[in-house]
């Protein structure tokens, strides 16, 4: 059995600048952009990006 998958989106306001939402649109390039650097995680879908604005569930990591 597969675990549930939270999908809960902490800014649905600002859920067109998600990595996600980029991601169906097809702007891939755009979302390279973004995961340079990355300094935040996607507690939903593990994605990285540079600032939590960009991710539905952020929290930050540290760099090693």
């Amino acid at each position: 059995m597969s675990e549930a998958i939270n999908t809960d989106c902490k800014d649905p306001a600002g859920h067109w600048k998600h990595l996600c939402e980029l991601r169906k649109q097809g702007k891939g390039d755009e979302v390279n952009a973004l995961m340079a650097d990355p300094g935040h995680k996607c507690l939903n879908c593990n994605a990285v990006a540079k600032q939590a604005q960009n991710l539905c569930n952020p929290s930050p990591f540290s760099k090693v």
